[in-house]
């Protein structure tokens, strides 16, 4: 099987097999953060006020998959409904529990109540008139490399302009994209590499066959290994996804 890696008009790279066209998309399930069944309070007593207005928007979940609300914090919940991976206006209650090493969030949302991870949540500042039932349209577009792994958790996005890494309980940051190489003898490795200021990240990627996460049974068509800030060394898998700007 031919597998070549195209460098697409916009500058991103994108892996494609059999000579398919380059704009061929592959959504991903974004990666689960672990959870336990001991819910631990970590917020005692009455919230402050300022906790129960705050409003969230869903982050970190492929377009074609979406978040878990449940009836109490953790997976051992029952699924009070499932929200878009565009959903806003989501509600904090001003509850915080921790299950194992994720926190979950009480929120209202389209007329229900329920837990979800913090972890794919983002505080939403344009949620003025918002209507759930009539999300925003997908504006401008762009396909981007997707990637993560386990133990701990990590996530990285790869456009064609930065890279943006999450260590969960760990750093966050972004760089621009500086460097974009194929390697000279092999279609398909290649290397993305961006730094500013104290913070780098140079990703070496490889199409395969298949990429288990170790959690789930998707595989996904790409492997990557990052160094970020020149000093931790991370490994996971990656897909194509198609992302709103």
């Amino acid at each position: 099987m031919k597998r070549t890696l195209v460098l697409a008009a916009s500058g991103l790279m994108i892996f494609v097999t059999n000579s398919q066209a380059a704009n061929t998309t592959v959504t991903a399930t974004t990666n689960a953060a672990p959870t336990s069944s001991a819910p631990v309070t970590i917020n005692a007593g009455a919230a402050p006020a300022a906790a129960a207005s705050r409003v969230y928007a869903v982050s970190k979940v492929a377009p074609d998959d979406g978040l878990n609300m449940r009836t109490q914090p953790g997976t051992g919940g029952s699924v009070v409904a499932v929200l878009p991976a565009n959903a806003k206006g989501l509600v904090a209650l001003g509850q915080e529990k921790k299950d194992g090493n994720s926190v979950w969030v009480k929120i209202a949302w389209a007329g229900q109540q329920g837990w979800v991870n913090k972890y794919y949540l983002r505080e939403d500042v344009d949620t003025v008139d918002y209507n759930p039932a009539k999300p925003k349209p997908v504006v401008k577009p762009e396909v981007v490399m997707q990637c993560g792994g386990t133990e701990p958790f990590w996530s990285m996005s790869v456009s064609e302009r930065e890279m943006k890494v999450n260590i969960m309980g760990g750093a966050q940051f972004t760089v621009p994209v500086s460097m974009r190489q194929q390697s000279a003898n092999s279609t398909t490795i290649a290397v993305v590499a961006g730094a500013r200021g104290n913070a780098s990240t140079t990703a070496f990627l490889e199409k395969v066959e298949d990429c288990s996460d170790g959690m789930s049974d998707k595989n996904y068509p790409y492997t990557v290994t990052a160094v970020l800030n020149g000093q931790k060394v991370m490994s996971g898998c990656c897909s194509l996804v198609t992302v709103s700007k």
